[in-house]
């Protein structure tokens, strides 16, 4: 097996983000990070997919920043999920990219201190929650790093099931593009948007 064949265990997902996974993985691999950060784990779908990439590079680390406990915002039946996700990963054999911070963002933020190459949001899902770790760990990414959000399109694509009037990802992240901010949104898997956080984006000449 090259370094760049995966071995992919029988593992199922209760998650929204679906083959999202694999979009993470490939920004991974682009961006040859040393610092990711999550805010939302539940059973670690994107740190299990984060982490593969991870560990294909043979760099960086994953901090998986969640509770694991019960919250206005958990994945169906995803409630106390620590040791799942501790045998998720274990599965996966990426125990040593992914370090499990068992805490709310806001909680955590306070003490963080290291540049952030790729952030991940995808915790609390109402307007104020998802605002708020914009807020705290925006200021840690790096210049050219990137912030990714995971359901940004239930205004559009409302799931009649699952859809609920105080979701405000989509809301927020609309915010940031009527601000400047270069968005990239792709649809499927509940929309991804891929945000650039500097208002017009990075300058690409002197």
């Amino acid at each position: 097996m090259d370094e760049h064949s995966i071995s992919m265990p029988n593992v199922r997902f209760a998650s929204g983000l679906g083959n999202g996974g694999w979009l993470l993985h490939g920004l991974v691999h682009g961006l040859k990070p040393s610092v990711c950060v999550e805010t939302g784990s539940a059973r670690g779908l994107s740190a299990c997919y984060i982490g593969m990439a991870l560990k294909q590079l043979g760099r960086g680390k994953l901090y998986a920043i969640d509770p694991h406990e019960k919250t206005a915002w958990n994945d169906h039946n995803s409630l106390d999920t620590f040791q799942i996700m501790q045998s998720n990963l274990k599965k996966f054999t990426v125990e040593k990219y992914v370090e499990i911070i068992r805490g709310y963002s806001h909680e955590v933020s306070g003490s963080w201190s290291r540049p952030i190459d790729l952030l991940f949001i995808d915790g609390d899902h109402s307007y104020e929650g998802v605002k708020r770790d914009w807020d705290l760990f925006v200021p840690h990414v790096q210049p050219f790093g990137v912030v990714i959000f995971h359901d940004t399109i239930w205004d559009l694509k409302p799931d009649p099931e699952w859809s609920r009037d105080d979701m405000g990802v989509p809301r927020f992240v609309e915010e940031l593009r009527a601000s400047d901010y270069p968005v990239i949104t792709l649809p499927e898997n509940c929309g991804i948007s891929m945000v650039q956080p500097t208002r017009k984006g990075m300058k690409l000449t002197r």
